[in-house]
């Protein structure tokens, strides 16, 4: 896959289910950068964020995606005390908010067709320094994540 806006985004150019990879990179891409090539090669989705930090990027690109066809985030308890102004915002994003105490950074994608997922240190915003951590297509990762995902979602408290 070509760079897009100076992104390194070859690791989505042969997706197939049952992959898991690692990755390292500075500045390659933000986690947020990956959801409109991969929704281009995938199809409308789901998506589900578990961050400890965002960014006002990384909500925009959130917004502006219109094949995101169910939005749910999940974000600790600091941003909802430091960044209230990004709180208001992301709740005009998605009404489907949740705060706990969390410092996991999880990327889950979901349609008919694929799962996708990442994990790793990078949190929803634009990366400055290293990052590390694993992208996957479906298989007892993406299970494990996702019903990791939705135990933690229905026990955290709503934003409202």
């Amino acid at each position: 896959m070509p760079k897009k806006h100076g992104l390194s985004l070859d690791f989505l150019r042969d997706l197939s289910p049952g992959q898991i990879e690692p990755f390292v990179h500075k500045q390659d891409w933000s986690v947020h950068q990956v959801i409109t090539p991969l929704l281009d090669l995938i199809g409308p989705a789901e998506v589900r964020i578990m961050t400890f930090n965002f960014s006002e990027d990384s909500l925009r690109t959130l917004l502006m995606e219109e094949r995101i066809t169910e939005l749910k985030l999940l974000v600790d308890f600091t941003v909802n005390r430091n960044k209230l102004d990004l709180m208001l915002f992301a709740s005009e994003v998605t009404s489907n908010i949740r705060i706990d105490s969390t410092h996991a950074k999880v990327l889950l994608v979901h349609n008919s067709t694929m799962d996708f997922g990442i994990v790793g240190s990078a949190n929803l915003n634009l990366e400055v320094r290293y990052e590390s951590g694993f992208w996957f297509t479906q298989g007892r990762f993406y299970d494990y994540f996702s019903d990791s995902f939705d135990r933690i979602y229905e026990n955290a408290l709503p934003y409202e």
